[in-house]
């Protein structure tokens, strides 16, 4: 199992060094994320990324490792993996419907999910508790 994920891993960046002709996959990734209205902090964080992994690799014009890019590709499924890797086609699979108005694209509650990663984070959890606390405090006064 593992020699196959390693296997999928070095695939996938000898496909993206050959093939990523239209710009980098970072700038695709980044077009997404901003698409889907997730900031690059809480889509780095979607991906299991630190926080500010996609920032980096954006201002050092760096490209995405091909780990991530499966990532991607397993987290939002609605993505096209043609366009994400080339460029080329559409953002969006056939069959998936993108609603501007809504936050929910392909099905998925993307805020929700960028919050609950966000939330995983223990130094966040604590700084909201006292937030709480503090109001809680000033309530009784």
């Amino acid at each position: 199992m593992l020699y196959k994920s390693i296997y999928n891993i070095v695939h996938i960046q000898i496909i993206v060094n050959i093939l990523d002709k239209s710009g980098k996959i970072i700038d695709r990734v980044v077009d997404f994320s901003a698409h889907l209205g997730m900031s690059l902090r809480s889509f780095s964080l979607s991906i299991g990324a630190s926080a500010g992994y996609l920032h980096r690799l954006q201002t050092a014009n760096s490209n995405i490792g091909g780990d991530f890019i499966e990532k991607i590709l397993q987290l939002y499924t609605e993505v096209n993996p043609v366009w994400l890797v080339t460029g080329e086609g559409d953002m969006f699979k056939e069959g998936y419907t993108v609603e501007e108005s809504g936050v929910r694209y392909g099905g998925k509650d993307y805020f929700k999910q960028a919050l609950l990663n966000y939330l995983d984070d223990e130094d966040v959890k604590n700084k909201l508790l006292r937030a709480i606390q503090e109001e809680e405090i000033e309530q009784e006064e």
